[in-house]
């Protein structure tokens, strides 16, 4: 019996691998992994160990490591392994200049091009969660409120550079976002945000960009605040936090 050809052998309705899918999700992996303190700053990044750990070949990680560098997350000198970032004090700062500049400006820009109905939704849920403190689920609703119009303001500045400057930088501080999540900071926030929103309603540019600017300003305070009372060490983390590579 002959057997059969390749073209006579029934194949699996299989879908093509999605090499960028692949790299993207190893990516939001290794950056949770880094944003929730699994790994910290300082620590190496072993790709053959994360390859295993993550079930997948090393050239996915080796990508997704080039853009944690790429995205000032991970460091790497000369032929030594790459590091997570360990951010200084003065690095926080210099970080939040950067998005007072940039947010700053986009909100400028903003304030002529965004539609005024999009404003007026984003007032309308303001306005709700104020009042809505009690809920359970109300700092993760508020949370998702700020990120909608932190998003909403870059990408109605229409410049594309700035917009991904901007989402860069925000990267970098989302690590923060659990300092800055306490009720108390987030009704500040909300009230500030709803002052921005008036000023994108009466297409005031130059309001617009104080007031992210300032919102910005506060929010660093914030955190340098948490950063000088909480001066823990690099080796005290790593006692404390789980391991997610050899």
């Amino acid at each position: 019996m002959e057997p059969l050809s390749t073209s006579q052998i029934v194949q699996p309705d299989l879908a093509p691998v999605q090499r960028r899918k692949l790299v993207d999700d190893v990516y939001e992996r290794l950056l949770n992994a880094i944003l929730s303190g699994q790994i910290v700053g300082g620590d190496p990044l072993n790709e053959l160990a994360l390859a295993e750990q993550l079930q997948v070949s090393r050239t996915p990680v080796h990508e997704a490591v080039a853009r944690l560098i790429a995205d000032g997350l991970a460091q790497q000198t000369g032929r030594n392994r790459p590091r997570v970032t360990q951010f200084t004090r003065g690095h926080v700062v210099s970080i939040y200049e950067m998005r007072q500049i940039l947010e700053g400006a986009a909100s400028e820009l903003a304030a002529t091009r965004v539609a005024l109905s999009r404003v007026e939704e984003l007032r309308q849920q303001g306005l709700s969660l104020r009042n809505a403190t009690k809920d359970d689920a109300w700092p993760a609703r508020a949370v998702e409120w700020d990120l909608a119009l932190h998003d909403c303001l870059a990408l109605a500045s229409g410049n594309p550079y700035l917009l991904e400057e901007i989402q860069r930088f925000r990267r970098l501080v989302r690590g923060f976002c659990r300092i800055t999540g306490t009720v108390p900071i987030l009704l500040q926030a909300n009230a500030e945000h709803l002052a921005l929103l008036d000023a994108l309603s009466a297409r005031d540019s130059s309001a617009a960009c104080d007031l992210m600017r300032q919102h910005i300003q506060n929010r660093l305070k914030d955190v340098l605040l948490h950063f000088d009372e909480h001066p823990q060490s690099s080796a005290q983390k790593r006692v404390n936090r789980r391991i997610l590579h050899a």
